[in-house]
């Protein structure tokens, strides 16, 4: 059964005691509990995440080192093994444009690599291990983020020195797949002596990523500027400033998919939650502003509704064997919508917002090969996303004569002929060029100058909500190879709202 809009299901996992902690699924309108049991297959959550429009749900565990999946029917959940690792398995996260699942597992915590696993429904080899990286270990690793189109990951040394930032290429088109391609000292944090990462993100743009630490005198948020390769200052003082976090212990984080603002929580004091507003263009006037008028003891998780108007926190009263609770508030105004008790629940610090992309998200990856103008680049028009009743407006820069053929497809692992995609188009004669789309639809853009546009208008129709498509352009340049065309990025759009 798919989410429910507005009253999608929130998963909790937790680390106790034992060897079945328990675990709670609970719808976020109503507050009621669907289910609420401990289970070996919920022992020892380290991370958790939705896929397949909230039919299945993979979850990390620390200590039965696995990924474990539950398949969701609506009302329960049937678990079972998903991948077993032999050591632990430390979060998990789902590429949506290629369904993969990852984890980070190592035999030790300064040996942890990001490993791949087939999390196609329809392959032979479901659960299986695709690739791994190799050049994560020799300093500990736990926490770790994937961006939406699964192209890098942030895999942060667990104690802040040296280059502890670490931006991992995850695009398999990519000449760096698997590899680092940045890694930085958390300059900002330099003054706060012992630190350590207690959170990341990875905008939906990847323009930026988000890493939030904790020290022993003070705590911050640093962002990376991917483009740029270096930090965002947030202050206007001498030297590298991260955005500073004034409440004791900040140990989550969630990032709104327009990164206009972030969630964050802590268990410092009596526990608290807080919304960062960024302001890019001068960052010394982005804020960190406190949530009032709510009781979180212990709070240890956070995360942000799909369509990115909710929050929803776990606490723990300070007394062993009492209840925890869930509670659901509005992102800007902070009014308390729900509040649900709990089982008896300790380092409640997980939870999962099922997700049938209720909010319309477009990325792009893979790359393009270059002709006269340079490599073409298709990327989504500014504000424009695929959400239903809506035009979506795709741009193609870098055309020689403004005319390119935009593919679109619902595939980029298979063409509709049951060739295996990436395509090498040398065959006929794009020398470096890929097919990275199936081409099911081939519309003609042309526009004077270099660029041009390429518009759907979106029929306002609850059928499609959900649906993946890929796009790819090709680019009309005869001196470029003797068959006259060139290949951009690819792009990749959930329909939804």
């Amino acid at each position: 059964m798919s989410a429910q809009i507005g009253n999608e299901v929130v998963f909790v996992g937790s680390s106790t005691s034992g060897s079945a902690d328990q675990h709670a699924l609970v719808e976020s309108a109503t507050g009621t509990v669907l289910q609420a049991t401990g289970s070996s297959f919920t022992d020892n959550v380290s991370g958790a995440v939705w896929a397949n429009t909230g039919r299945k749900l993979y979850v990390g565990q620390s200590l039965m080192n696995r990924v474990s999946v539950a398949d969701w029917n609506g009302s329960s959940a049937s678990w079972s093994t998903f991948y077993s690792s032999g050591s632990a398995c430390y979060g998990v996260q789902f590429d949506r444009i290629r369904n993969r699942v990852w984890t980070l597992t190592g035999t030790t915590g300064s040996a942890r690599e990001l490993v791949c696993l087939d999390g196609d429904l329809n392959s032979p080899n479901y659960g299986s291990v695709i690739t791994q990286t190799g050049s994560l270990s020799g300093a500990y690793r736990e926490r770790w983020c994937l961006s939406f189109t699964g192209n890098l990951a942030c895999v942060p040394e667990g104690f802040i020195g040296g280059n502890s930032f670490t931006l991992v290429d995850l695009d398999p088109s990519s000449p760096n797949y698997l590899n680092v391609i940045a890694s930085a000292p958390v300059l900002g944090a330099a003054s706060a002596g012992f630190a350590f990462s207690t959170a990341c993100e990875i905008s939906l743009d990847e323009q930026f990523a988000y890493l939030l630490w904790s020290g022993l005198s003070s705590a911050g948020l640093a962002v990376w500027d991917i483009t740029a390769q270096a930090w965002v200052d947030f202050s206007t003082a001498p030297g590298q400033q991260d955005l500073a976090i004034p409440f004791a212990v900040p140990n989550a984080m969630d990032l709104s998919l327009d990164r206009s603002f972030a969630v964050i929580s802590g268990q410092g004091g009596a526990g608290w939650a807080a919304r960062v507003d960024f302001d890019y263009s001068t960052p010394s006037n982005s804020t960190v502003t406190q949530y009032a008028g709510l009781t979180v003891p212990n709070c240890d998780g956070i995360s942000l509704s799909p369509d990115g108007t909710r929050v929803a926190v776990t606490s723990t009263a300070v007394f062993l064997n009492t209840p925890s609770e869930l509670t659901i508030f509005d992102a800007t105004t902070g009014a308390v919508l729900q509040t649900t008790t709990l089982a008896a629940m300790w380092n409640v610090y997980v939870t999962a917002w099922q997700d049938a992309s209720p909010t319309a998200t477009y990325g792009t990856f893979g790359q393009g090969c270059p002709g006269t103008l340079g490599t073409p680049a298709l990327a989504a028009s500014s504000g424009s996303r695929p959400a239903l009743g809506t035009t979506l407006n795709i741009s193609i820069d870098n055309l020689p004569f403004g005319v390119a053929a935009m593919a679109s497809g619902l595939s980029s692992s298979i063409t509709s002929g049951g060739l295996p995609l990436p395509f090498d188009l040398s065959i006929v004669g794009m020398s470096g060029c890929s097919q990275l789309v199936d081409a099911l639809i081939l519309d003609l853009v042309s526009e004077p100058g270099s660029s041009a546009t390429w518009s759907w208008a979106i029929p306002n129709n609850p059928s499609i909500f959900g649906f993946v498509f890929f796009n790819q352009a090709f680019a009309l340049d005869p001196a470029a190879n003797p068959f006259g065309f060139t290949a951009s990025n690819a792009g990749v759009g959930t329909l939804g709202y």
